[in-house]
C-alpha cells in the first residue's frame, strides 16, 4: 500500500477525526487538521493562528458548497483528483476553490479532467481562462491556451469568453507562431470576433451582425470552382448597422491587430457593412498587402502545412516530425482543410520505424489522444506501412482492409484529399489507387501515426489534379 492508499482510507473517516468542514450547502466533511495544515498554507493560517478558526470545531466556507471541497479535501490527502468527487456539474467551482485555497497543481489536475471527460470541454475552458486571468497564474493559463486554438475557438459560446480572455488567446497562438495564414483562420476569426463584440453589446446587435455577416462556408466557397453566388451589398437595416458600429469597432479594434485579414478573399471587403468595421487605414493596408501577396499564394498556403507539435518540442524543420516515443503517437498538422477544395500533399518516410501510418485526422468534437495510434479512433483515417488502412478499429486484428501495397523508407506517400467529395486516397511512389475513405467530416488536418525512430517529411502539391 502507497502512503496515498493509506490516506485515502481515512478521507472523511470521523475516526480520529478532530474538525469538520462545512460548506454553503450545510455538508460537513469530516478531516484531521494536522494533514491539512501539512498539505495547506491557507489552513495552516486558519488553525495556526489568531483567526477564529483556530478555534472552532468546524470551520465554515460561504463561499463553496461541500461537494468542492471535497475535490479539495481528496487532492490535500491523497495529490490526486478522481471521479468519486469530481463531477462535471461542479468543475468550475472546484476550479474556484481549489484558487481560493492556492493549489495551483490541483488547478492543473481540474483542467486535465475537463480536457479528458467533458463533452463541452471548450466552453468550460473558456470560462475558466476568463476566471484564472484575474490572478496571475499565466502558466495556468497558458496550458488551457495550448488546448485552445483558433479552430475549436468557434465552438466557444460568445458569453463564456471576456474580453481579456480572448486577447490572451489570439495573442499566445500568435507568440506561439500559430496564428499564421490557413485556409480558415482568417475570415472565420474575423467574424467570431465581431460577433462576440455584437454579444457584449446586447442581444440585437448580435442577432442583426449574425444574420448580415456571410457564413464562413460561404466565404470559403468563393475560392472553390464551384463558386456560389453572394451579392456583397445585400439590404440591410441601416438604423441597426448605426446605432452598434462605433461601439462594435471600439470592441475589435485591438483584437483584429491579430486577425490576417490579407488572406480573407478579396470579395468579402466589397461589402457595405463588413468595410465599415475596420478601420479605413488598416483596410488600405490590406488591400496593399493582398497586392503584394497575390502571386505568392501557394507560398502562404504551404505554411499551413506545418505539424503541429507539443509545447515543450520544437522542430529544426516545422515540416519535419521526428517521433521521440517509444510506442505510438500521431501528429496533425496546425490548420484543416474544409469547404470545397482538392488538396494533396506528400508523406516522405525519411526514416522508417517499426509501423509507420499516413493519413488524416479529425479532432473537432472529439477527445483526442495524442499519445496512441490513430488507426484505433474514430477521428482517424490512415494507411499502413503494411498495406492496410484503418479507421476506428478496437478489435484485435485491425488489418483486415487490404489497400495498395506495403511502403519502406524512402517512400513517397501522396494523400489526395477532395473535400468536396469528403474523400481520401493515395498513391505510393507513384502508383495510384482508389479511394480508401469516404464520408469524412467537413475539417480534415494531414496526420501520420509513427514512434521512434519514425521521421516523416510533408510536402505540399500545388497544381495537380
Amino acid at each position: 500500500m502507497s502512503l496515498s492508499s493509506d490516506l485515502r482510507l481515512i478521507l472523511d473517516d470521523p475516526t480520529l477525526s478532530d474538525i469538520k468542514i462545512k460548506g454553503n450547502d450545510g455538508g460537513e466533511i469530516n478531516a484531521h487538521r494536522l494533514i491539512l495544515v501539512a498539505r495547506s498554507e491557507v489552513f495552516k493560517r486558519m488553525l495556526l493562528s489568531d483567526m477564529k478558526e483556530a478555534t472552532q470545531d468546524v470551520i465554515e466556507f460561504q463561499e463553496f458548497s461541500s461537494k468542492a471541497l471535497q475535490v479539495v479535501v481528496e487532492y490535500l490527502y491523497t495529490g490526486k483528483v478522481t471521479k468519486n468527487f469530481l463531477k462535471p456539474g461542479i468543475v468550475f467551482e472546484a476550479l474556484c476553490c481549489a484558487d481560493y485555497f492556492l493549489l495551483e497543481m490541483l488547478m492543473f489536475h481540474i483542467i486535465s479532467f475537463v480536457r479528458s471527460n467533458m463533452e463541452d470541454k471548450m466552453n468550460i475552458l473558456a470560462k475558466i481562462l476568463s476566471r484564472i486571468l484575474e490572478s496571475s497564474c499565466r502558466e495556468l493559463a497558458n496550458y488551457i491556451c495550448e488546448l485552445i486554438d483558433l479552430v475549436s475557438l468557434k465552438s466557444i459560446d460568445y458569453h463564456n469568453l471576456s474580453a481579456k480572455a480572448l486577447e490572451y488567446i489570439l495573442s499566445y497562438q500568435e507568440e506561439e507562431g500559430i496564428n499564421m495564414f490557413s485556409l480558415s483562420s482568417g475570415y472565420d476569426l474575423f467574424r467570431y470576433i465581431t460577433l462576440w463584440a455584437a454579444s457584449e453589446i446586447s442581444e440585437e446587435a448580435l442577432t442583426f451582425y449574425e444574420s448580415y455577416l456571410p457564413s464562413p462556408e460561404t466565404v470559403r466557397n468563393l475560392d472553390s470552382n464551384d463558386m456560389q453566388k453572394w451579392d456583397p451589398n445585400i439590404p440591410f437595416t441601416e438604423e441597426l448597422h448605426v446605432k452598434y458600429r462605433s461601439e462594435i469597432v471600439t470592441k475589435t479594434s485591438t483584437l483584429l491587430d491579430y486577425v490576417n485579414l490579407e488572406v480573407i478573399h478579396p470579395l468579402v471587403f466589397s461589402n457595405e457593412l463588413i468595410r465599415d468595421l475596420i478601420d479605413s487605414n488598416i483596410l488600405k493596408d490590406v488591400y496593399r498587402k493582398q497586392a503584394l501577396l497575390a502571386g505568392s499564394y501557394f507560398s502562404m498556403l504551404r505554411n499551413a502545412f506545418q505539424w503541429k507539435v507539443k509545447r515543450y518540442r520544437e522542430l529544426d524543420n516545422p515540416f519535419v516530425f521526428d517521433s521521440q516515443s517509444p510506442v505510438h503517437e500521431w501528429v496533425r498538422t496546425k490548420f484543416p482543410f474544409s469547404g470545397h477544395d482538392l488538396i494533396e500533399w506528400d508523406i516522405v518516410v525519411e526514416k522508417m520505424c517499426k509501423s509507420f501510418w499516413v493519413g488524416v485526422c479529425s479532432d473537432n468534437g472529439f477527445n483526442v489522444n495524442s499519445n496512441s495510434w490513430l488507426g484505433q479512433h474514430s477521428y482517424g483515417w490512415v494507411l499502413g506501412s503494411n498495406g492496410f488502412i484503418c479507421h476506428h478499429k478496437k478489435d484485435k486484428d485491425p488489418f483486415k482492409n487490404k489497400y495498395g501495397r506495403k511502403f519502406n523508407e524512402k517512400s513517397r506517400i501522396t494523400v489526395r484529399l477532395d473535400m468536396k467529395e469528403r474523400t481520401c486516397s493515395f498513391a505510393i511512389d507513384g502508383t495510384k489507387y482508389p479511394i480508401a475513405f469516404r464520408d469524412l467530416p467537413d475539417e480534415i488536418y494531414p496526420a501520420v501515426s509513427l514512434m521512434s525512430p519514425g521521421v516523416a517529411r510533408i510536402e505540399p502539391l500545388f497544381g495537380r489534379t
